[in-house]
This record gives C-alpha cells, structure tokens and sequence, in this order.
C-alpha cells in the first residue's frame, strides 16, 4: 500500500490517499481534519490494527482507518514533556527519535529529549500505546547513555562514548533498540542496560553522515527454502 495525508491548510479538512496493490486503484475520501493550531508534517506512515499511523516525530501521531466508510482522523500527541515545538528539532529529530511497531503495539523511542537529564547524560525512553483506541503513551523504559557506556559490554565494543544515531526498534522485540555510531550499528537491551549486538554495516546511500530512523525499515526474512 501507498499512502499519503494531504491536509488543505487553513482548513479543517484532509484527504487521505490510499493506493492498494490488491485492487490496483487509489482511494481518496475527504476528512475532517482535527490539528488548526499547527502544521502536521509527517515524516512516514505505519500499518497497524487496520489503521494508518502518520507520524510527526516532533510532536505526535494521526490515525484513522482510511478503507472505512466515513473515516476519521484521531490525533495521540506525544507525551507532554516530549513535545517539541514546531521546527524545534527541523532536520535532525529523525536522528534522535523513532516510532515504530513492535510486538504488535505502537512504539515511540526518544534520544533527544529536552528536558532534565538522568545519569548526567542524555537518556534513552520507549513508550508504548497500548492499543488502537489509547489516547496516552506509557513509560515501558528509561536509561542514561551514561549507564550503557559504563558496562562492560559497551566497552567490549571500542566505540566512542557519543551519543548515537537512532535507527530502529527491533519489529519483535520491545527492549532492543539499534542505534548506528561511526561504521558500526549496534544493539542495546534498554532492559538489561547492555549492548547484546555490535556489527560493521554496508551503505550505499545515504552518506553515513546523513543517516537516520527515517531510512531504515525492519522486516523478518522469510525462511530459506531446504535444499534438495
């Protein structure tokens, strides 16, 4: 499916644009659209319990179920104090933030929060919504850079202590976060509070300068055929 949110500014209406492989056809149906005081700009759209997610890393996500017959656009800000505001992190949130499915619940992972800082460093959140219908994020995980660094399997590593690039959630497993540093993308258990994978990784584009949560998409491999 490809999809697209085209809000008519300095209105109230929106018209989602839905283009299925199945019929080969586009569907487009006008909506009410719920966001006047600011500028919606999504960054990607997710697929989850019959609904699309567009997400706004700055400041939250708008859902509705776009194949029914009067649909509707619902909006879950992010938790207050993760709010940022308009423009506040133009051009580097998607370095800093992801949103993304994982064990079926919709996940919102924050590096770049602004507000006081834990362990003496920047810290590493997941938040969980819980359900379709859910109107407030919960706090699943919270850890400092600081305290990651400071294990042994960091250290094992022999990356620098710098605070990483944001890839992804891991798509089955809520307490693995990815992160990319240098030529390396890495894993954490924000549970365990350690590094449990460290690899070199290939990159044809982007410049791993310009790398970031936008441009990485997981999916679980089919399973090889057997031989013979």
């Amino acid at each position: 499916m490809v999809a697209e949110l085209r809000p008519l500014i300095g209105s109230d209406k929106a018209t989602p644009l839905c283009f299925s492989s199945e019929t080969g056809k586009w569907v487009k149906k006008p909506v009410h659209y719920p966001l006047l005081p600011r500028h919606l700009a999504p960054i990607n759209v997710l697929s989850l319990h019959g609904r699309l997610w567009w997400v706004d890393l700055e400041w939250g996500v708008i859902t509705s179920d776009t194949f029914a017959d009067h649909p509707v656009l619902r909006f879950v800000p992010f938790p207050l104090d993760r709010v940022l505001g308009c423009r506040e992190a133009w051009g580097v949130a998607d370095m800093y933030r992801c949103v993304g499915v994982s064990a079926g619940k919709l996940r919102f992972v924050d590096t770049i929060y602004m507000g006081p800082i834990i362990g003496g460093t920047p810290d590493i959140s997941v938040w969980t919504l819980p359900g379709p219908d859910s109107t407030e994020w919960t706090l699943e995980h919270q850890v400092s850079f600081g305290e990651i660094w400071a294990d042994e399997s960091y250290k094992a590593t022999g990356l620098p202590m710098e605070i990483p690039t944001l890839a992804l959630i891991h798509p089955e497993d809520p307490d693995l976060v990815y992160f990319f540093l240098e030529k390396h993308l890495f894993g954490v258990d924000v549970r365990a509070r350690k590094v449990v994978e460290c690899k070199v990784y290939d990159l044809d584009a982007p410049p791993r300068c310009k790398v970031a949560s936008r441009f990485v998409r997981a999916w679980k491999l089919p399973q090889p055929l057997p031989s013979g």
